[in-house]
């Protein structure tokens, strides 16, 4: 009987860490910002056109990220990979948003593309 117990709380001490660990294993990507009046006024078209390359650098790191290591791993074993769905999703948005207003920017100052 005292076995089983021990038995019982090992195996839930285990799945309860697990799960916590497995909530550190989600990805983080980060995620970009609107553009502020302040820049939407004083971007140049240079500056315009770095900041699209920036975006498209952040994209590139989000889909490079999403390759499988022991991070997707253990994130798919604690929360069938949702969460690491969701992080992906929110920053994929936010950098496509960015990169929107940019782009109108771009063709309201009338820069070269």
């Amino acid at each position: 009987m005292q076995e089983q117990i021990m038995i019982k709380n090992s195996v839930i001490i285990l799945l309860v860490g697990g799960l916590a660990l497995s909530a550190c294993a989600t990805k983080r990507y980060g995620r970009m910002q609107p553009l502020s009046e302040v820049e939407k006024q004083n971007y140049t078209c240079r500056e315009i056109a770095i900041e699209i390359s920036k975006v498209e650098s952040f994209q590139k790191q989000i889909t490079d990220g999403t390759k499988t290591n022991t991070k997707s791993i253990a994130g798919v074993i604690g929360d069938l990979g949702i969460g690491n769905t969701q992080e992906k999703h929110a920053a994929r948005r936010t950098a496509n948003d960015r990169l929107k207003e940019l782009q109108a920017l771009n063709a309201g100052k009338n820069c070269a593309a």
